[in-house]
């Protein structure tokens, strides 16, 4: 086929042959050869060419030459330009980062329609979806998604190794690193929740009012049913019987901010309440009211510095 090529012979047919056999390893491997070959012939005749025969002129033989050389060298550079894309996969294109501060949230629209909030001190990668079966994203962080429908392309969320398979839907997933928990809380149509660690594995699907809560340290998880909305997205800053140290971690992602804690008993607690358009200054002093902590802000906890933006 390459031969025939070089010799101006090919068919349409052939070349479109030639196209679908890139597919394969194989294949690619004897096309390189063959061109490989046949370029160091083509440089090898050089001296044949000019010396073949006296009875044409220098410039008719240089130019014969060269068309054939030309031949060669422009097989050459499609031949590589094809094996180049054709063996490009989704992770060596270009991803696009979406990323917040600290104290910063952001609405994204994705290029197949989907609309993505993302909460303070998060990242969403996005891989290119043309052309693929999958519509892949990397998020680390907080984020709602209402994801357009496409059922012949369904959309993956990969977090901390769990991952979240959807065809058209809208539910949240909470998976800071620094958190003791991840959460995915469905507000509309189904979500399939997986992962593999090592002896430990879920494979959920989860409907509207649902939500699974998985313990990264005890590697256990639950499904529960929930009917209040997700506070973050009215920037409301909700707490429901949470752990201090979640407490702290929320507080310094939404205000952007370092605490120190002074009292120590407050690890002990778990803290209900809510709070919106509220100073740090404010928060902390409702937690030493909540907490029947009678304390002046600077001896229950206090800010140290400011945090600077994620990554």
């Amino acid at each position: 086929m390459i031969k025939r090529y070089l010799e101006g012979k090919i068919t349409k047919v052939d070349f479109d042959s030639f196209l679908k056999g890139l597919d394969e390893p194989e294949v690619r491997k004897i096309y390189s050869d063959m061109l490989q070959s046949s370029f160091e012939e083509r440089l090898s005749q050089n001296s044949a060419y000019m010396l073949a025969s006296k009875k044409q002129s220098f410039s008719h033989q240089l130019s014969k030459y060269w068309m054939g050389m030309a031949a060669t060298l422009l097989l050459l550079a499609c031949f590589s330009f094809l094996i180049y894309h054709t063996t490009q996969t989704p992770d060596s294109q270009d991803n696009i980062l979406h990323q917040t501060a600290f104290a910063e949230q952001k609405n994204i629209s994705l290029p197949d329609g989907t609309e993505v909030n993302l909460n303070v001190g998060s990242s969403l990668e996005q891989m290119p979806f043309e052309n693929q079966e999958i519509r892949k994203v990397n998020l680390s962080g907080e984020a709602y998604f209402n994801v357009a429908k496409d059922t012949s392309h369904p959309f993956e969320i990969a977090t901390q190794s769990i991952k979240i398979l959807v065809l058209g839907t809208a539910f949240n997933v909470k998976s800071y690193d620094e958190d003791a928990r991840v959460e995915v809380s469905v507000t509309e149509g189904t979500v399939n929740v997986s992962l593999a660690w090592d002896a430990f594995s879920i494979d959920e699907t989860l409907t509207i009012g649902q939500r699974i809560r998985i313990d990264k340290a005890d590697k256990s998880y639950e499904v529960l049913e929930f009917n209040e909305p997700i506070y973050w997205r009215s920037m409301v800053l909700n707490f429901n019987q949470t752990d201090f140290t979640q407490v702290i971690n929320s507080l310094e992602r939404w205000y952007g901010v370092e605490l120190a804690v002074k009292d120590a008993s407050l690890y002990e607690l778990k803290l209900s309440g809510q709070f919106k358009d509220k100073s740090i200054e404010e928060v902390i002093s409702a937690i030493g009211f909540l907490t029947n902590k009678e304390l002046k802000n600077s001896d229950l906890m206090e800010v140290i510095a400011i945090k600077s933006l994620k990554k």
